[in-house]
């Protein structure tokens, strides 16, 4: 047995204790995960298997009379809250190790483990026969390129940071080489930005003023922290900045 309900934040499941019945679930979550575009779901989808999979074995002990409550909800941009509660008697969840075993050779007692590394945040109910998981999705950052009369639109899907300063920068430079002078960088889905960007951002404008006297450079959909941080370094002189979050 297997019910879902699903409304635009929260996918919950109540399911019977099949194990079987645990990949019809996360099958389900990932079809939940695409509409945030979210690539590498692996800490949450593993996280969701061990403790569906411990309710079922150790919480119900597999009695199919017995079910289990599944949730997936989103709580921040991709920060998102798992629940999985069985109808058992609950532990001493208080005495539990929550680490990884060190002994390669121990088989059992590895799921909460599991659970727990993989999360920011683990807790319990009373009894024990609920936890709630806390975790931050990774979201791999790409750059979308589009047109919009005469501006080149710049629109990131992640932080821009030192690990992908290399596509960023190649990005802006075949740009300019292709004779674009008109630049607009949508954030509206960038949380933050290091220094490493910002000397970037730094030389693509020094660049292409050097090489268009009409040249535009606008930041859009900044929020706060990245507007204080361009207006701090003087970028605000470079890049007019406008309907920011």
């Amino acid at each position: 047995m297997l019910n879902i309900f699903q409304d635009e934040d929260l996918i919950q499941f109540t399911l019977s204790s099949e194990i079987k019945m645990v990949n019809d679930v996360i099958q389900n979550v990932r079809g939940y995960l695409r509409q945030y575009s979210i690539e590498d779901d692996k800490a949450l989808i593993l996280t969701l298997r061990e403790l569906i999979n411990n309710a079922i074995e150790h919480g119900n002990r597999k009695n199919l009379a017995m079910n289990v409550i599944a949730s997936v909800r989103r709580i921040g941009d991709m920060r998102f809250k798992l629940i999985v509660e069985d109808e058992g008697k609950g532990f001493d969840y208080e005495s539990k190790v929550m680490e990884i075993p060190d002994d390669p050779s121990q088989i059992r007692n590895r799921g909460l483990g599991l659970a727990n590394a993989f999360s920011d945040q683990i807790e319990f109910n009373d009894i024990g026969n609920r936890i709630t998981a806390y975790i931050t999705v990774r979201r791999e950052t790409h750059f979308g390129v589009s047109d919009d009369t005469f501006w080149k639109v710049i629109k990131p899907t992640g932080d821009i940071t030192a690990e992908n300063a290399d596509m960023f920068r190649t990005l802006l430079l075949n740009l300019i080489n292709d004779g674009h002078d008109k630049f607009r960088f949508d954030l509206s889905d960038v949380e933050d930005i290091d220094s490493i960007v910002l000397s970037i951002f730094i030389i693509f404008s020094n660049m292409v003023s050097d090489k268009f006297p009409d040249a535009k450079l606008d930041i859009v959909h900044a929020n706060k922290d990245i507007v204080n941080l361009f207006r701090m370094t003087r970028m605000d002189q470079k890049f007019q900045i406008s309907n920011n979050k």
